[in-house]
């Protein structure tokens, strides 16, 4: 135990485990990963942006903090965590690698305890803007550290019914 695997999986429609993602400060899931787990789990919403919401009015940091939600009754826990202050599609980098370090230890150390697995997109490398080489070794070493698998999920391929796999390029 303590690795990372990267798997072709839709964290939208994952049943059992913990699942991270990275969000902004302002309370907007708006995009990419953040917004697709917002549609599949609702319920993650209104406590994220009471959250950033109350920490806002109170002129607090809040980067590196986890926002936790069980989903129903279920072993499953979407779990929001604040990586970035800002966002954009302007190309510029906007996640906080210490803050996605900080994150992705909480969630480590929430999956080894409940013993479920951990899943994630590549954190803070898609909108966020980071690159995967930065990012990988933190991930890595969460995983080591907490002694559970981090499974990293990249978005499936698209298929065309009847036919073979194609890719989008």
């Amino acid at each position: 135990m303590g690795k990372v695997v990267e798997v072709e999986k839709d964290m939208a429609k994952i049943q059992q485990g913990v699942l991270l993602h990275g969000c902004n400060t302002k309370g907007v899931m708006g995009m990419g990963g953040a917004l697709a787990l917002r549609s599949a789990f609702p319920a993650i919403f209104p406590p994220y942006k009471s959250y950033c919401q109350i920490a806002a009015k109170m002129g607090r940091n809040i980067l590196g903090r986890v926002i936790e939600v069980q989903i129903d009754d279920k072993d499953l826990y979407v779990l929001s965590g604040l990586t970035q202050v800002d966002y954009g599609v302007d190309g510029k980098v906007y996640a906080d690698i210490a803050a996605i370090e900080k994150v992705v230890n909480h969630a480590a150390g929430f999956a080894s305890f409940l013993k479920i697995p951990l899943y994630m997109p590549k954190i803070g490398c898609g909108h966020g803007g980071l690159k995967w080489a930065e990012v990988l070794p933190i991930i890595e070493k969460a995983a080591k550290d907490h002694k559970t698998d981090i499974f990293v999920c990249n978005k499936p391929k698209q298929f065309i019914s009847g036919s073979e796999p194609y890719d989008e390029d």
